[in-house]
């Protein structure tokens, strides 16, 4: 499948890379990032340093919301470690976004393994409800974590607030629900405290490499394929086929290193992509600090003006990446 108007095209961001400075520091670096990108393009992605052996930097969470008081069109799409966080609060933190950015937000699941997972753990304490560190035990927690966030947007109906003064009713009680979730490990019963978001559903988006297990991805709306070329038909094709119902859009990484590459041998790559089915792409930078300038004011546009990227897309997150409108489980069962 090809793109007529070119991809969609997103910049990836390690939040605790960019955590290293003083405070000012930080705050004014972000400032003149997201003022370079915002209408460049289509979204970016800040992964959270939760955990980190060498620091953890800024919570992606709050920074997204401080950077979507600041910008008017990019997409914020802000890490959270799931199987380490609460997700009834990365629920209404991603809800605040999606109000906050009007309808541009998204939630990047990060789920960890091996070593970063043990010291994720070793963070947490020995509290109840989260995962032992064994790759199923977490593979099961984030999707049933995932599952709690999407019930908890689905919580409020459209309606729900009704701010009659003369009735003093504000709510109408029969449009927010129980979600009544209970896993293996915990239990959520709801409803969230935060009303349903503009997007009803913000995008949740994960990363997968290839060989690893799909249950998170087919649970995803958007995927980011981290396979460096290697069989994304392929992954595209397994993660469609684990659930066959779900509407989910494709996105191929980029790294972007210190190697020169042409602007035609760039072309050439996002031509075959599309033709393999994916719908965007995010650029992973090796050394934002240095390379933001040349992706942003030569690269992009370069690419831009060969089609190879479409120009910036208006409306909300989920229809810049073509998923449909998305509806309430409890109103439509009603």
């Amino acid at each position: 499948m090809t793109h007529p108007y070119g991809l969609r095209v997103g910049i990836g961001f390690d939040v605790a890379a960019h955590s290293r400075n003083l405070r000012d520091a930080q705050k004014n670096s972000w400032r003149a990032l997201i003022a370079r990108v915002d209408t460049v393009v289509d979204f970016v992605t800040l992964d959270d340093g939760f955990a980190r052996s060498d620091g953890d930097g800024l919570d992606a969470l709050l920074l997204a919301n401080w950077i979507a008081a600041r910008s008017s069109s990019t997409g914020i799409i802000a890490g959270a470690a799931i199987n380490f966080l609460e997700p009834f609060h990365i629920s209404t933190a991603v809800a605040t976004l999606d109000f906050v950015s009007e309808g541009r937000a998204g939630l990047l699941v990060q789920q960890y393994g091996g070593t970063r997972a043990s010291h994720a753990r070793q963070a947490t304490g020995r509290l109840n409800g989260f995962p032992a560190t064994e790759p199923s035990a977490l593979r099961h927690d984030a999707v049933d974590a995932v599952e709690v966030v999407r019930r908890l947007w689905d919580s409020w109906e459209e309606g729900a607030i009704i701010r009659d003064r003369e009735s003093q009713r504000f709510l109408d009680g029969s449009k927010l629900h129980y979600i009544n979730f209970q896993g293996s490990a915990f239990q959520v019963l709801g409803p969230s405290i935060t009303p349903r978001p503009p997007q009803g559903q913000p995008v949740i988006a994960t990363t997968y490499r290839h060989g690893e297990n799909t249950s998170l991805a087919s649970a995803a709306d958007v995927v980011f394929l981290h396979n460096e070329g290697k069989d994304i038909a392929a992954a595209i094709e397994t993660i469609r086929g684990a659930d066959e119902n779900r509407a989910r859009a494709f996105i191929a990484d980029i790294v972007i290193d210190a190697a020169s590459k042409s602007v035609d041998d760039y072309a050439a790559q996002l031509g075959e992509l599309g033709r393999l089915g994916v719908r965007a792409i995010r650029l992973l930078l090796s050394d934002p600090a240095t390379q933001a300038a040349h992706v942003v004011d030569e690269l992009i546009p370069a690419l831009r003006a060969r089609a190879s990227v479409g120009p910036v897309a208006s409306g909300t997150l989920r229809s810049r990446f073509g998923l449909p409108a998305a509806g309430n489980r409890y109103s439509n069962a009603a």
